[in-house]
């Protein structure tokens, strides 16, 4: 009847379950909301990139008509069939009309300066190096030929049609607005490829940057190179656009990813320039801030209704389980507290059922185990303390027998009378006598304190450091004297060396606070390592350091592991051992 009552629970909790799968749908809208975001923001990217690609390549188009424009023009001049004439009018020998040929070329050349407002000048110089200036005379020629002495274009052969140079000012003329120069081929006609002149217009670089200007108003990052690599336009704050052009190879139109966005960059057709912007990831996050609105607008509404209708459904078949888990979280651990079982009829009775006698075999097992470890606590700590004895008495007795051979019999009785008191305080254990006030364990000491004296004259000193208030207070019996026996035999002995130490009892922190503290070799950094793991800090399992073991391992057993013991080691300065004990009165113990 109990196995068909569980099954008929299970089935029932299982159709419950099912509900569960709302939370499936939540995770496939998650997930679809977040795969038609990604996409279409990629998508809402691209667009941006592909509108700012196009935006830039009219102003490149527009650029591009305006040399295309002042190439033919150039052409126009070359091809003038009166300036043609001039040009091969004979005038050797003949200054009058070799001057007379100047003007009227000079002239010729104004005239088309006047048809072009952005043209500052214009110079023809010859294949013999004579010089025909629009704006100069003739008295001019070096001068003109340091203006026209620029990188690129001494680098213009005949073998190239154009050529435009670098951004440069003028200032000679007093004009502050910077100019470029471009130089043209004139070939003569009657010997087929071979150059008879070059044409070199002078204008404004500003007639170029007018929709230049005109597109920076709506960009932050806008960069117009010349063939050299020259900037001549260039707004950009920061050098974000210049870096950027500096890191990549800008041979050909193309898009590049840069850590601040897209770099993007085309050619300027019939200059050799190059236009280059940049998108930033921040304008391109503004861009897709819509379709992000849109989505998670889409999905919060969508998972709220979920949501609302899941909750509905689920609120009272989780009902039984909430009420559950409240009550495990008022139950405490080793208490027997009852248990109120709701009845659902299905496995979630069956976890009240068995939560309840899980709680009450946990208290019964912890009843049984609180008694054994008091048991064998007990059994631990007797077994312990009578360590501390023989650990002592062989100590005295090698003093006594040392005493003794030397004929120092006086020395002998008060050694022996130390050791009766000691003897005295320390057997006293039946009934739960394990304990001592401080003032009786200083007392303790100072009697091994005055036994190790005649063994070792005058080689250590003692500083003992108390408040009178805590005089009374209870502390394991033999706490003191193991830690002032190490400090000596393992600490100041050593050394060869008379040596100093100091016992401070103070109060810190709500605790009582006890520091043996001496000035000898100190502890190597693996015995400290093995003290802390719990270890013997001796590399052999001998009697050396076995007291101050003995003591940490009283203090856990009769207080527990929030008190114990702490060293503090430096080879080559010393050690000190500091031990925390709860404050107890011997008032306290007696009520």
């Amino acid at each position: 009847m109990k196995t068909e009552r569980k099954k008929k629970a299970r089935k029932h909790l299982k159709g419950r379950i099912l509900w569960s799968i709302s939370l499936i749908l939540i995770c496939s809208m998650i997930l679809s909301t977040l795969i038609g975001y990604l996409y279409c923001n990629q998508v809402v990217r691209k667009q941006r990139i592909e509108e700012e690609k196009n935006r830039l390549m009219q102003v490149g188009s527009q650029i591009a008509f305006q040399a295309e424009d002042n190439r033919r023009f150039a052409q126009s001049i070359l091809v003038d069939e009166q300036l043609q004439y001039l040009l091969e009018e004979n005038v050797k020998g003949n200054e009058f009309r070799r001057q007379n040929q100047y003007d009227k070329v000079t002239k010729r050349l104004g005239f088309y300066n006047n048809l072009r407002t952005y043209l500052e000048g214009s110079v023809l110089q010859m294949a013999d190096g004579n010089f025909f200036g629009s704006s100069y005379s003739s008295r001019d020629s070096a001068y003109l030929r340091q203006k026209l002495k620029q990188k690129e274009l001494e680098e213009y052969t005949a073998k190239k049609e154009w050529i435009y140079s670098d951004p440069y000012y003028d200032s000679d003329s007093g004009n502050d607005k910077r100019k470029i120069c471009y130089a043209v081929s004139m070939y003569d006609k009657r010997r087929y490829g071979h150059l008879k002149a070059t044409l070199y217009l002078e204008m404004s670089l500003e007639y170029f940057l007018t929709q230049v200007k005109a597109y920076a108003e709506t960009q932050d990052m806008v960069a117009l190179i010349g063939n050299g690599s020259e900037i001549l336009y260039q707004k950009d704050k920061k050098n974000v656009l210049r870096n950027a052009i500096k890191e990549k190879d800008l041979d050909q139109e193309n898009i590049y990813h840069t850590s601040g966005g897209y770099l993007i960059c085309i050619p300027v057709e019939g200059t050799g320039w190059k236009l280059c912007t940049i998108i930033t990831n921040t304008d391109l996050l503004k861009n897709s801030s819509f379709v992000l609105k849109f989505f998670m607008l889409s999905f919060l509404i969508s998972t709220g209704l979920v949501l609302f209708v899941v909750s509905k459904i689920l609120e009272n078949r989780v009902r039984p389980v909430a009420e559950l888990s409240k009550q495990m979280e008022r139950t405490e651990y080793g208490k027997q507290q009852p248990i109120h079982i709701v009845h659902t009829g299905d496995e979630i009775e069956i976890l009240y059922q068995c939560f309840q006698d899980m709680m009450t075999e946990l208290y019964k097992g912890e009843q049984e185990r609180i008694a054994y470890e008091k048991q064998k606590r007990d059994m631990e700590y007797d077994i312990t303390l009578s360590q501390i004895n023989p650990h002592y008495l062989y100590n005295v007795l090698n003093t006594v027998v040392y005493l003794s051979a030397a004929g120092k019999n006086q020395d002998v009785v008060k050694i022996v009378h130390s050791l009766i008191y000691t003897l005295h305080e320390t057997l006293k254990v039946g009934d739960g006598n394990v304990e001592t006030t401080i003032e009786k364990e200083l007392e303790l000491t100072k009697c091994y304190l005055d036994i190790q004296r005649y063994r070792y004259p005058d080689f250590f000193q003692i500083e003992v450091v108390c408040e009178e208030d805590l005089k009374d207070c209870l502390v394991p019996k033999t706490m003191i004297q193991p830690l002032v026996e190490n400090a000596i035999l393992h600490g100041i002995l050593p050394t060869e060396a008379p040596g100093k130490i100091w016992i401070i009892i103070q109060k810190q922190g709500g605790k009582l606070c006890v520091m043996v503290k001496d000035e000898g070799i100190g502890l190597s950094k693996e015995q400290l390592k093995r003290f802390k793991q719990g270890e013997t800090m001796a590399e052999n399992k001998t009697r050396k350091h076995i007291g101050v073991e003995n003591v940490r391992n009283r203090i856990h057993y009769l207080y527990g592991e929030e008190f114990g013991m702490e060293i503090q080691s430096t080879q080559g300065k010393g050690t000190t051992v500091i031990l925390t004990l709860p404050v107890k009165r011997a008032e306290e113990k007696e009520r």
